[in-house]
């Protein structure tokens, strides 16, 4: 065998060992990411667990919040006087009162989306699903915003002319409303007409978030359902 012969192959050599080398190196490298991956998509799963749970506590805070509306809609078409003031509507008009706040941790998708490696998951469709329902939340709880906004900005204000307390009191269950809302006591007849346009402006934004949350706690259900299938719990 020539020198130039024995060159070439000891290149080879050195070629083949560097080759081998680096793709066991992105073998571990694919690997880490994968499994880095995986623990974050586990961290996720838990964050849409407790999404679930404040999607369907805020969906049936707007439900109770709806009824309230209507009831005092109902009730101001009645051309009430100060007589039919009684628990019932007190009820009504704290319920049409009801505002949520959607608290949730987008860390973990934020790192999956800013790693650059959502192609390490396998289900085309969950990535497609993670980000729409990221997407829809922003707006989801800009409408929340916007209620609380028109409650203490607008509702309130009026309502503290003819009310001397809202308060909530887990020893006096005839106070309750929904969960931890307080229950209004009126010592004098709102201005009907006002009342009643408060109630229908509300009622049409508490309708609209009740549909918005429909759609996230389906949202959330599809995702942990995709998630389990992806890390195989």
């Amino acid at each position: 065998m020539n020198i130039v012969s024995r060159g070439g192959i000891e290149f080879l050599a050195v070629l083949l060992g560097l080759s081998g080398s680096l793709w066991i190196d992105n073998i571990v490298k694919e690997n880490d990411h994968k499994e880095q991956n995986r623990k974050i998509l586990k961290r996720l799963y838990n964050n849409m667990v407790a999404d679930s749970t404040d999607g369907v506590w805020n969906k049936n805070a707007y439900e109770r919040a709806i009824e309230g509306s209507e009831n005092v809609i109902k009730w101001c078409d009645k051309n009430p006087d100060y007589s039919m003031i009684d628990d019932s509507i007190e009820k009504d008009i704290s319920a049409m009162l009801i505002g949520v706040i959607f608290v949730n941790n987008e860390e973990e998708y934020n790192a999956l989306k800013n790693s650059g490696r959502m192609d390490l998951i396998d289900n085309e469709e969950l990535i497609i699903n993670l980000h729409k329902y990221y997407t829809n939340l922003r707006f989801v709880k800009q409408i929340d915003k916007l209620q609380v906004d028109i409650i203490y900005n607008n509702v309130m204000p009026f309502m503290e002319n003819y009310s001397d307390e809202l308060l909530y009191d887990r020893n006096v269950p005839k106070n309750k409303i929904y969960k931890n809302v307080p229950k209004i006591n009126l010592y004098a007849l709102p201005d009907v007409k006002k009342l009643r346009f408060n109630a229908t402006q509300m009622l049409f934004w508490q309708k609209f978030s009740f549909s918005l949350y429909n759609t996230t706690v389906t949202s959330v259900t599809e995702i942990r359902n995709l998630l389990r299938q992806e890390l195989d719990l």
